[in-house]
């Protein structure tokens, strides 16, 4: 008994020295950890210089960049911000990246900056495009879908669950718990969990999504949404006189003939964003900007689109700057 009281005051005074570690010493690092992406500015680290670095922390898996708080004079500052579709396999391949080097060739001193943060649904998309707002971009590129709802949700409870008073998360107010609950979650230590513990947790939250989405209730919810949070911010962008592209996912389906082909289908988001084209709003497509007959091609799966398919997105985006007359003067 002696020996399991002192094994266990060891224990804790492991525990203890562990949690002040992680709150005193590692606090910056640990900003918005356990926000996954709700945090309003986890991500963005001002420097001492005046320069913002987008790094990968508080559920935002920025592409690591950095650019000037203050956008210089002379440059034409073009922030993306989205999804997994958008962010592509890194910036330069994007059609963040490659806007950038259209505008270049076009001798407009641009600068273009992938926000796009793989998972992220309408209102953690809004969270970023307010951040976005403070660094004076010249024009918001804001990739519009409705694939990363479910993830949105799952993570505002897993938020709300951590900051709970409730007993059962009490273990959770602390930062060590919470780094322990995360190696699970981000299957750190999987490879040595049995098959079917890991099994299960796919199977569960898989089902979980299915299930929200053959619920039309839900989805009804999740659309109203989208809609509200997307012309929230774009009233955001008006008020601040931001000029915003709208780029309109397209997913690939099989056409309901039966004969095997593939078609894009965005009509949805179609059909509640035409009214919102303004003097200071555009849209474009994907399924304007992906020929028909190169679908296959140009899509690794139902949304996301190969390195090809970003260089059309961003032709598409230019064609529409100048069509709107917002590109600078050269």
């Amino acid at each position: 008994m002696r020996a399991l009281t002192r094994s266990f005051l060891l224990f804790a005074a492991i525990l203890l020295v562990a949690e002040l570690a992680a709150r005193f010493a590692f606090v910056r690092t640990m900003e918005g950890r356990f926000d996954y992406g709700y945090h309003p500015t986890a991500g963005f680290v001002e420097t001492s210089d005046g320069q913002i670095e987008l790094q990968r922390s508080g559920g935002r898996r920025f592409f690591p960049q950095t650019f000037a708080k203050e956008r210089p004079a002379g440059v034409y500052r073009v922030i993306v911000i989205g999804d997994s579709v958008a962010r592509g396999k890194d910036v330069p391949l994007s059609y963040t990246g490659q806007l950038e080097k259209k505008l270049r060739d076009q001798g407009i001193q641009a600068e273009c900056i992938n926000m796009a943060l793989p998972g992220f649904g309408a209102r953690r998309k809004d969270l970023v495009l307010q951040q976005a707002m403070k660094y004076q971009p010249s024009l918001i590129v804001l990739h519009v879908g409705f694939s990363n709802e479910y993830e949105d949700e799952r993570e505002w409870k897993r938020r709300d669950d951590f900051n709970s008073p409730h007993p059962k998360n009490w273990l959770m107010h602390s930062l060590v718990m919470r780094q322990f609950y995360e190696m699970k979650t981000e299957k750190i230590y999987w490879q040595w969990l049995p098959n079917s513990v890991r099994d299960q947790s796919g199977i569960s939250d898989a089902n979980m999504e299915m299930q929200a989405s053959e619920d039309e209730t839900i989805q009804r919810e999740w659309q109203a949404r989208l809609e509200k949070v997307t012309q929230d911010g774009l009233q955001r962008l008006r008020a601040a006189q931001i000029p915003t592209v709208l780029v309109l996912q397209a997913s690939n389906t099989r056409k309901p003939d039966g004969q095997g082909g593939i078609v894009l289908d965005d009509e949805l988001l179609n059909t509640w964003t035409a009214p919102l084209e303004s003097d200071l709003v555009a849209r474009v497509r994907m399924k304007e900007a992906i020929p028909a007959t190169q679908v296959q091609q140009l899509y690794s799966d139902t949304n996301h689109v190969r390195p090809e398919g970003h260089r059309l997105i961003a032709a598409q985006i230019l064609r529409t700057l100048q069509q709107k007359g917002w590109l600078p003067a050269k």
